[in-house]
Protein backbone atom coordinates (compact mmCIF):
# COMPACT_ATOMS: atom_id res chain seq x y z
CA UNK A 1 0.00 0.00 0.00
CA UNK A 2 1.35 3.33 -0.98
CA UNK A 3 0.82 5.75 2.22
CA UNK A 4 0.10 9.46 1.07
CA UNK A 5 2.81 11.98 1.27
CA UNK A 6 3.32 14.15 4.50
CA UNK A 7 2.69 18.08 3.73
CA UNK A 8 4.41 20.09 6.82
CA UNK A 9 3.93 23.95 6.97
CA UNK A 10 7.18 25.50 6.89
CA UNK A 11 6.35 28.86 7.17
CA UNK A 12 3.79 31.20 6.00
CA UNK A 13 3.08 35.42 5.65
CA UNK A 14 0.94 37.74 4.23
CA UNK A 15 1.69 36.89 0.41
CA UNK A 16 3.77 33.27 0.69
CA UNK A 17 3.59 29.49 1.98
CA UNK A 18 6.38 27.83 2.53
CA UNK A 19 5.96 24.12 2.66
CA UNK A 20 7.75 20.38 2.82
CA UNK A 21 6.67 17.14 1.17
CA UNK A 22 7.98 13.81 2.51
CA UNK A 23 6.64 9.88 1.79
CA UNK A 24 7.25 7.69 4.86
CA UNK A 25 7.98 4.62 3.18
CA UNK A 26 10.88 3.39 1.23
CA UNK A 27 9.16 3.36 -2.15
CA UNK A 28 11.18 5.25 -4.71
CA UNK A 29 9.28 8.54 -5.36
CA UNK A 30 9.98 10.26 -8.86
CA UNK A 31 7.41 13.47 -8.10
CA UNK A 32 4.95 14.81 -6.53
CA UNK A 33 1.47 16.54 -7.65
CA UNK A 34 0.06 19.74 -5.70
CA UNK A 35 -3.09 21.32 -6.20
CA UNK A 36 -3.48 24.83 -4.23
CA UNK A 37 -6.57 26.11 -3.64
CA UNK A 38 -8.69 28.98 -2.63
CA UNK A 39 -11.99 31.07 -3.09
CA UNK A 40 -12.03 34.53 -3.68
CA UNK A 41 -15.47 34.98 -2.83
CA UNK A 42 -18.91 32.26 -2.69
CA UNK A 43 -18.64 32.49 -6.49
CA UNK A 44 -15.06 31.89 -7.76
CA UNK A 45 -12.34 29.04 -7.07
CA UNK A 46 -9.07 29.25 -7.99
CA UNK A 47 -6.66 26.65 -8.75
CA UNK A 48 -3.16 26.17 -8.71
CA UNK A 49 -0.85 23.10 -10.16
CA UNK A 50 2.37 22.58 -9.43
CA UNK A 51 4.44 19.24 -10.91
CA UNK A 52 7.53 18.70 -8.45
CA UNK A 53 10.17 16.50 -9.59
CA UNK A 54 12.19 14.41 -6.92
CA UNK A 55 11.91 12.60 -3.58
CA UNK A 56 12.01 15.88 -0.91
CA UNK A 57 10.93 18.67 -1.60
CA UNK A 58 10.54 22.55 -0.08
CA UNK A 59 8.46 24.63 -1.77
CA UNK A 60 7.62 28.36 -1.59
CA UNK A 61 4.36 29.28 -3.45
CA UNK A 62 4.23 33.18 -3.65
CA UNK A 63 1.76 36.05 -5.29
CA UNK A 64 -1.04 34.77 -2.43
CA UNK A 65 -3.76 37.41 -0.85
CA UNK A 66 -3.49 38.01 3.12
CA UNK A 67 -5.38 36.49 5.69
CA UNK A 68 -6.98 34.16 2.96
CA UNK A 69 -7.75 30.41 3.60
CA UNK A 70 -5.81 27.98 1.56
CA UNK A 71 -5.84 24.54 0.92
CA UNK A 72 -2.95 22.28 -0.45
CA UNK A 73 -3.49 18.82 -1.72
CA UNK A 74 -0.77 16.52 -2.82
CA UNK A 75 -0.07 12.72 -4.00
CA UNK A 76 3.08 11.00 -5.05
CA UNK A 77 4.09 9.86 -8.24
CA UNK A 78 6.12 6.48 -7.85
CA UNK A 79 7.19 3.51 -9.35
CA UNK A 80 4.45 1.46 -8.16
CA UNK A 81 1.62 3.80 -8.88
CA UNK A 82 0.58 7.08 -7.43
CA UNK A 83 -0.28 8.02 -3.85
CA UNK A 84 -3.70 8.95 -2.29
CA UNK A 85 -4.31 12.60 -1.51
CA UNK A 86 -3.08 14.41 1.38
CA UNK A 87 -4.69 17.62 2.44
CA UNK A 88 -3.37 20.74 4.84
CA UNK A 89 -5.62 23.54 5.51
CA UNK A 90 -3.54 27.29 6.55
CA UNK A 91 -4.45 30.90 6.72
CA UNK A 92 -2.03 33.57 4.94
CA UNK A 93 -0.94 36.05 7.96
CA UNK A 94 -1.80 39.86 7.79
CA UNK A 95 -5.34 41.91 6.62
CA UNK A 96 -6.94 40.65 3.92
CA UNK A 97 -6.95 43.85 1.39
CA UNK A 98 -10.91 45.51 0.81
CA UNK A 99 -12.90 44.60 -1.57
CA UNK A 100 -12.52 46.43 -4.63
CA UNK A 101 -15.77 48.28 -5.60
CA UNK A 102 -16.53 47.75 -9.27
CA UNK A 103 -18.54 49.98 -11.62
CA UNK A 104 -19.54 48.48 -15.42
CA UNK A 105 -20.60 50.71 -17.91
CA UNK A 106 -22.06 49.87 -21.39
CA UNK A 107 -19.98 51.41 -24.05
CA UNK A 108 -21.64 49.94 -26.84
CA UNK A 109 -23.74 46.49 -27.79
CA UNK A 110 -20.58 44.59 -27.43
CA UNK A 111 -18.14 46.67 -25.08
CA UNK A 112 -18.28 47.06 -21.45
CA UNK A 113 -16.17 49.29 -19.81
CA UNK A 114 -15.78 48.36 -16.30
CA UNK A 115 -13.37 50.29 -13.83
CA UNK A 116 -12.91 49.59 -9.62
CA UNK A 117 -10.80 51.15 -6.69
CA UNK A 118 -8.03 49.14 -4.73
CA UNK A 119 -4.77 49.36 -4.36
CA UNK A 120 -1.63 49.77 -6.47
CA UNK A 121 0.92 47.50 -7.95
CA UNK A 122 -1.18 44.83 -7.43
CA UNK A 123 -2.71 42.17 -10.09
CA UNK A 124 -6.27 42.04 -10.50
CA UNK A 125 -8.93 39.53 -11.95
CA UNK A 126 -11.99 40.08 -13.96
CA UNK A 127 -14.74 37.19 -14.24
CA UNK A 128 -17.73 37.72 -16.02
CA UNK A 129 -20.49 34.97 -17.33
CA UNK A 130 -24.25 35.52 -18.35
CA UNK A 131 -25.24 33.36 -14.90
CA UNK A 132 -24.14 32.92 -11.23
CA UNK A 133 -24.04 29.30 -12.41
CA UNK A 134 -21.11 29.93 -14.97
CA UNK A 135 -19.30 32.55 -13.12
CA UNK A 136 -18.75 30.03 -10.35
CA UNK A 137 -17.85 27.00 -12.91
CA UNK A 138 -16.25 28.65 -15.84
CA UNK A 139 -16.33 32.33 -16.44
CA UNK A 140 -14.75 34.54 -18.91
CA UNK A 141 -11.47 36.17 -17.13
CA UNK A 142 -8.85 38.62 -17.76
CA UNK A 143 -6.08 40.08 -15.59
CA UNK A 144 -4.41 43.79 -15.35
CA UNK A 145 -2.33 45.78 -12.69
CA UNK A 146 -4.46 48.66 -14.17
CA UNK A 147 -7.75 49.94 -12.90
CA UNK A 148 -10.07 49.93 -15.60
CA UNK A 149 -10.61 47.06 -18.66
CA UNK A 150 -12.80 47.50 -21.68
CA UNK A 151 -14.22 43.67 -21.62
CA UNK A 152 -16.05 42.66 -25.44
CA UNK A 153 -19.03 40.50 -24.66
CA UNK A 154 -21.53 39.16 -27.09
CA UNK A 155 -24.89 41.05 -28.06
CA UNK A 156 -28.43 40.86 -26.33
CA UNK A 157 -26.63 39.28 -23.40
CA UNK A 158 -26.96 40.41 -19.94
CA UNK A 159 -23.74 39.94 -18.13
CA UNK A 160 -22.57 39.58 -14.15
CA UNK A 161 -18.94 41.20 -13.40
CA UNK A 162 -16.43 40.46 -10.45
CA UNK A 163 -12.98 41.54 -9.75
Amino acid sequence: VIPPPVIHIESYSEDSISFSLKMTTDIKVSGYVVNIYWTFDTHRQEKRTLIIEGEKSIQKVANLTAHTPYEISAWAKTELGDSPLSFVHVVTSGTRPASPSLKAKAVNQTAVECSWTGPRNVVYGIFYATSFLELYRSPHTTTTTSHNITVIVQRDEQYLFLV
